[in-house]
């Protein structure tokens, strides 16, 4: 039987991209981890995480104190010193952490598998907070010293290898998925009612991520005050928790004659995000650059009419199902906006399309990919059981 440790410690309380990953991986792992003993490393505060690691057959979870652990400096311990000796005390087969960095030492006693999120510390290391972006940097010029690499997209492996064109390190691609029948049910009507109570909207654009420069959301709202005198009673939905760097996106919005159409929503959970897809009439993601872009694939399977990049792994995901346009170029994002609120039928046809697409990422995929990787590392020869 393999033993499998499985970080999550790096994962913040408010989901975003990769703890929306872990949360679904584990809840697949439910069902589907077969003959491997399996032990999670979470953080104590974490009570949905602890459930749902909790839920799965012949498991081990090890809460550790979030007090502590949340640290930067203790991070480094567990992730250096802890992890290392208690994977070596109780024979574990393989380490996967989740989130860039790893136990840099194994002494060939385990495997060391990570998943690669994205490469935006060094295409666009402007783009991070320096503390950070130094510290995942760090990591990262480290990946051809693991065992094995996770990529969560096509475009993420090329922008890798790009940069350590020699690594000979076992990778496999594991596109990300969505609960396509979640997504796809109507929303409670109480939860949608509630915020557009709330939040003072009836028709509208969504955007729903992180705000940060990255995202291009300053350039979503240029794009939407140039179409708005034609689609008065419109209004832009900018859903996500602050990230970095925000302030000139707040300054300009506040200073906009729009402002009043502009509504800055703060962090939002999975339900009220499912509410606000149900309810939009578009949703946009035209970020600068994505290591796979789940937002783009949440939109289509929600039956939403998207509109996203056409660059990194954007493409990828988004195929023929949602509406391709150049960041970089607000007045070509609001061509596109435009053009489908003018359309119904056009809009229709796209969310159609959208949740055509969608169904090609599944979690289920992901997962059993992610699974016949560990074995393939620590057994090369293996068969999945």
């Amino acid at each position: 039987m393999k033993k499998v440790l499985i970080d999550l410690t790096q994962l913040p309380l408010q989901r975003t991209g990769v703890g929306i990953y872990a949360v679904n991986y584990v809840r697949r792992l439910q069902s589907m981890a077969g003959n491997r003993q399996l032990y999670f490393l979470v953080q104590d505060d974490d009570s949905e995480l602890l459930a749902e690691t909790r839920a799965i057959p012949a498991v081990v979870v090890l809460p550790l104190k979030a007090a502590l652990f949340r640290r930067i400096a203790f991070r480094v311990l567990l992730e250096q010193l802890l992890i290392p000796a208690y994977a070596l005390a109780r024979g574990i087969d393989a380490v996967h952490s989740l989130h860039y960095s790893f136990p840099l030492l194994s002494f060939g006693r385990f495997k060391r598998i990570v998943t690669v999120c994205d490469m935006s510390f060094f295409l666009f290391p402007e783009l991070h907070v320096p503390v950070k972006r130094k510290f995942f940097q760090f990591f990262i010029r480290h990946l051809p010293r693991a065992d094995g690499l996770l990529f969560i997209s096509a475009s993420t492996k090329k922008d890798f290898h790009r940069y350590f064109p020699s690594s000979r390190v076992p990778e496999e691609i594991i596109p990300l998925g969505t609960d396509p029948a979640r997504l796809a049910s109507p929303p409670d009507p109480a939860l949608l009612n509630g915020l557009r109570q709330r939040f003072a909207i009836d028709q509208y654009i969504l955007y729903v991520g992180t705000i940060e420069p990255r995202k291009n959301i300053l350039g979503l709202v240029k794009a939407f005050e140039s179409i708005a005198a034609r689609h008065p009673a419109v209004k832009l939905v900018i859903a996500g928790k602050l990230g970095w760097d925000y302030d000139t996106l707040l300054h300009y919005v506040q200073a906009s004659p729009l402002r009043e159409r502009i509504v800055l929503t703060g962090y939002i959970n999975e339900a009220e995000k499912h509410a606000l897809l149900k309810g939009a009439l578009l949703f946009t993601y035209v970020s600068f650059y994505e290591g796979f872009g789940l937002p783009v694939l949440e939109g289509m399977a929600a039956g939403v009419a998207t509109i996203t990049s056409n660059l990194s792994s954007m493409p990828e995901v988004a195929g023929d199902g949602a509406l391709q346009v150049d960041p970089h170029q607000p007045a070509r994002i609001a061509e596109a906006i435009d053009g489908l609120l003018a359309d119904p039928q056009a809009r229709a046809a796209l969310a159609a399309r959208g949740l055509e697409q969608s169904r090609h990422f599944t979690w289920e995929n992901m997962t059993s990919t992610s699974l016949a990787f560990y074995d393939q590392v620590v057994t090369p020869s293996a068969i999945v059981a």
